[in-house]
């Protein structure tokens, strides 16, 4: 089944819904006024029963509490009279419910006494009743006791006729099928007016997710309208920035994991390329036993090179994957650094390189093997670049909430157009290191990985008098 649009269905509904109040209301209204009419016509035959009961009860009367037929006469006589003025029709019974004078002369002498209002006013009573005639009008009955010396002597008799409902619609048909007419021409000009107005929001949005849908993901929605319609445009404009956000992030990954693909294929090529070579060489034979010590301890030295990129790429992996929660303690890095420099005495002492460490820093939380690692790793690169005869120093101390751990080192420095780059992944600052001096470019990746998993933040820079800082900043704990 074919769905309808939304201003159809308020079209739909504001037009029932008007429609519906405007019959009610009518009826309402129509109903109150028929009551109106009745209570005020049994008030104008009340009264006037009244009046002719009084009048018969002091005049016509005779002495024996009867009416007579000169009585029955004279009350004729005067009903004939007053016949022409009046708009109700009126009777005079006796006490058996016997008319003996009518405004309608032919009807003299026609029982009442079995109707319900007439015995009530036959015993002394108000009488009152309304009965639909044959046209569909609404006949309103009025009878009240003729009393003389406490002693009812007869009753009066009065109705009327007023409209209905249904003899006012179809008095009027006419103008109310015109009314009726207009009401629903009005009605839909102003239901239309309405529901456009009411869905122009909605369908400015439903426009905008469209667009959305079909991967225009930069359309965002104008919020308008009622509350509710704004909210749910802000909402989509706030889903709409998560997705944004969340495809940039995707493409993102996407680009490094391309790139990381195509680094790795090129660090794997040169030492296979290495290793298949001299493998090939030693095949063909005939190769001097120097040459063939020098080719096997080159397959030795490549394959080494193969395990540690192996083994720095699942240590990258396992930092930046989450597959594991760090084994959190407190952490004094002084002692660490001590550690990580002591661990590292033999290469440094061999390249002739004086490490020192000065200075201390406040408590962290961390991973201490992990720390260790970072330390060691900047440590061993600093002793690197700085040669023989160099000084390497790691100082320690706090910048406001961080415990700031900072390696200098006497070398030539860092290109600057290579400082932004130097914490990717396989990036070499080329001055500096190639693969036969370094590893594979993960060293610092993975100390600015271990430094991200702490909540800190690592930073590189070259020093005024000379040589580069990598500065480590990691949160402080209370003590």
């Amino acid at each position: 089944m074919r769905a309808t649009s939304i201003r159809t269905r308020l079209l739909a509904a504001f037009l029932i819904v008007a429609v519906v109040a405007a019959a009610g209301l009518s009826f309402y209204f129509l109903k109150e006024l028929e009551g109106f009419a009745l209570r005020k016509l049994e008030e104008r035959l009340h009264t006037q029963a009244r009046v002719l009961a009084a009048v018969a009860s002091t005049t016509y009367l005779d002495g024996t509490g009867r009416f007579s037929a000169t009585d029955a006469r004279q009350i004729q006589a005067a009903l004939d009279q007053a016949t022409p003025y009046a708009a109700s029709r009126m009777r005079v019974l006796d006490v058996e419910g016997a008319a003996i004078a009518d405004t309608t002369p032919g009807d003299v002498g026609d029982p009442y006494g079995d109707r319900i209002e007439v015995k009530r006013a036959l015993a002394g009573e108000y009488g009152a009743a309304t009965r639909i005639t044959e046209l569909g009008r609404v006949a309103l009955y009025v009878a009240v006791p003729i009393e003389q010396d406490g002693q009812v002597r007869g009753a009066v008799y009065a109705s009327s006729t007023t409209f209905s409902i249904v003899t006012l619609l179809a008095t009027y048909r006419t103008r109310l099928i015109i009314v009726i007419a207009l009401f629903i021409v009005v009605t839909l000009v102003l239901t239309e007016l309405l529901s456009r107005w009411l869905s122009r929001p909605l369908q400015s949005l439903s426009a905008t997710a469209t667009a959305f849908a079909a991967g225009d993901h930069a359309v965002r929605a104008t919020p308008s309208g009622s509350r509710e319609t704004r909210m749910l445009a802000s909402a989509f404009n706030a889903m709409g920035d998560e997705v944004d956000h969340v495809v940039t992030e995707l493409k993102q990954e996407e680009r490094r994991k391309s790139r990381f693909v195509s680094d790795v294929s090129h660090e794997l090529r040169t030492p296979l390329t290495a290793i298949r070579g001299t493998a090939e060489t030693l095949l063909e034979g005939d190769v001097p036993e120097q040459d063939e010590r020098r080719f096997l301890e080159t397959i030795i030295r490549e394959a080494d090179r193969l395990t540690r990129l192996a083994n720095d790429l699942l240590t990258l992996q396992r930092i930046e994957g989450a597959t594991g929660e760090l084994p959190l303690r407190r952490i004094k890095l002084r002692d660490t650094a001590e550690r990580a420099v002591g661990a590292l005495a033999p290469l440094t002492d061999a390249r002739g390189v004086q490490v020192s460490i000065v200075g201390d820093a406040p408590t962290v939380l961390g991973d201490v093997d992990r720390l260790q690692q970072v330390i060691a790793n900047l440590v061993d690169n600093a002793s690197r670049m700085t040669g023989a005869g160099g000084r390497v120093t790691v100082e320690l101390g706090r910048e406001g909430d961080f415990a700031v751990l900072s390696v200098l080192d006497e070398g030539p420095g860092i290109p600057e157009d290579a400082l932004p780059h130097l914490f990717e992944r396989f990036y070499r600052a080329q001055a500096s290191r190639d693969r036969s001096t370094g590893g594979a470019g993960l060293g610092l990746a993975i100390v600015s990985a271990i430094a991200r998993a702490h909540a800190g933040t690592i930073t590189a820079s070259n020093r005024p008098e000379g040589g580069s800082a990598f500065t480590m900043k990691l949160p402080v704990i209370a003590d």
